[in-house]
Order: structure tokens, then C-alpha cells, then sequence
């Protein structure tokens, strides 16, 4: 009997210790995109739509800094602007231009994700060798096209 308690108090004493002193899981870096329009719902005609997200560093708006819209199929479309730089409330905006016509056609009903990053705008470190340095991305915000 004395046995099971002890063994019961070491249980819940690692327990304890694990929980107040666990992982840290949470992200530590503090650049986040807030207030994103997605999902966008994209209907025919070749409209263009404004995508929008503010930048946040340390939970406070982070104006002029620049945010990328990455690559993505043609098919679904295209950014007029892939970069843009955040106003004075943090905000950046991105014009999106849906396909028209038999091209709208083709991905009615499908759902696609397109992803806008903000790098680390501290130049990488040059080095001797031929490939460029990527510079570390931040902060991502996805955003879903729903063609309607």
C-alpha cells in the first residue's frame, strides 16, 4: 500500500514538473499577420479583389515593412502586385485578378491557397559560393480562393 502512494506521488509530482516546465511549443518569434480577408470567394468575369493582412510585430502594427505574395498557378488567377509595403496601420494590400471566361470555367468549384510572407529584413551573410542566400521568413498568412 505504501508502495502504490509512493509510487502515485512520483506520478503526479513528474506530472506536475512536466506540465509547469513542459515544451515550450509556442512560437517565440514576434512577427504575426493579423486581421487577413480570406476565405475570398471569386466569382467569374475577371473581377480583382483586394487581399488584405496587417503585419504585427511584437503585437504592435508594423508599418513600412515589405510583404510577398508567393508564386502560384496561373490558372488561378494572378496578383497584379506580389509585393507590397505595409501602410501606417500595419496593412498590406495585394490585388488579386480572377480568370474570365472558359478559364473560370475549368476551376469552378475548386478551392486553392495562396500564401503571403514577410522575410527577415536583415540582409543573409554573403558567402563564397555561387547560390544566393534565402533570407528567413517571419511571419506566413494563408489565404483560400473559392471559385464560385
Amino acid at each position: 500500500m505504501k508502495k502504490n502512494m509512493i509510487n502515485s506521488l512520483m506520478l503526479i509530482l513528474t506530472f506536475v514538473l512536466l506540465t509547469a516546465c513542459g515544451s515550450n511549443n509556442k512560437d517565440n518569434r514576434p512577427y504575426a499577420f493579423f486581421n487577413a480577408t480570406t476565405p475570398t470567394i471569386v466569382v467569374n468575369n475577371g473581377l480583382t479583389y483586394d487581399i488584405d493582412v496587417q503585419l504585427l510585430i511584437a503585437d504592435v502594427a508594423a508599418p513600412g515593412q515589405t510583404v510577398y505574395m508567393k508564386a502560384f498557378d496561373f490558372r488561378y488567377g494572378r496578383v497584379l502586385n506580389s509585393v507590397d509595403d505595409t501602410d501606417g496601420n500595419g496593412y498590406a494590400t495585394f490585388k488579386y485578378q480572377a480568370p474570365s471566361g472558359s478559364d473560370y470555367d475549368l476551376i469552378r468549384g475548386q478551392d486553392i491557397t495562396i500564401q503571403a510572407v514577410y522575410f527577415d529584413p536583415t540582409p543573409p551573410e554573403s558567402n563564397t559560393t555561387s547560390r544566393p542566400e534565402v533570407p528567413d521568413i517571419l511571419a506566413a498568412q494563408d489565404f483560400v480562393l473559392q471559385f464560385r
